[in-house]
């Protein structure tokens, strides 16, 4: 257990983060290659389908680095005077994030090189979760730095070693 991120890891959580909201404030592009697909069979690889793959392929590969830099280094514990309920709420959210961040671009790259509908749906469920894991991560955030005033929050702005 180590008492703060590193540069490393803080890095790949914004890069990562970035990468999600590209990802979904740029849909748009790759739901119409995905209707084409869909309608005719053929993969139309215009810029937003490249974005989206690309984007995709990059959480995958920053998620898998951030795993084993976790494995490897390890994470700040949460506050000792934090409630249980609210360490457990955490550790929850945190591993479903992960999981989802590595289900959806597989979810995508099935759907997408199968055309099985389902496996595109799928993609399109578990993006809507992670849309709703996120706002809540971000709001565990804003309260443990404005209400309970733990240092939870810095310890992703400002890297150890």
């Amino acid at each position: 257990m180590t008492d703060s991120y590193s540069r490393t890891q803080v890095a790949l959580h914004w890069v990562t983060a970035a990468l999600i909201v590209v990802q979904f404030t740029a849909h748009e592009g790759m739901e119409e290659g995905w209707r084409t697909l869909r309608r005719t069979g053929e993969q139309d690889w215009t810029a937003g389908v490249v974005l989206h793959v690309a984007a995709g392929l990059a959480v995958l590969v920053l998620v898998g680095w951030r795993l084993v830099l976790r494995l490897r280094r390890g994470a700040p514990p949460p506050p000792a005077d934090e409630p249980a309920a609210l360490k457990l709420a955490a550790r929850l959210t945190h591993g479903a994030i992960y999981l989802l961040l590595l289900a959806i671009p597989v979810s995508g790259a099935v759907a997408w090189n199968t055309g099985l509908g389902a496996a595109g749906e799928a993609h399109e469920v578990l993006g809507n979760a992670l849309f709703v894991l996120v706002l809540v991560h971000v709001a565990g955030a804003l309260v443990q730095h404005f209400v309970l005033r733990s240092d939870v929050m810095r310890r992703m702005v400002r890297p150890g070693r």
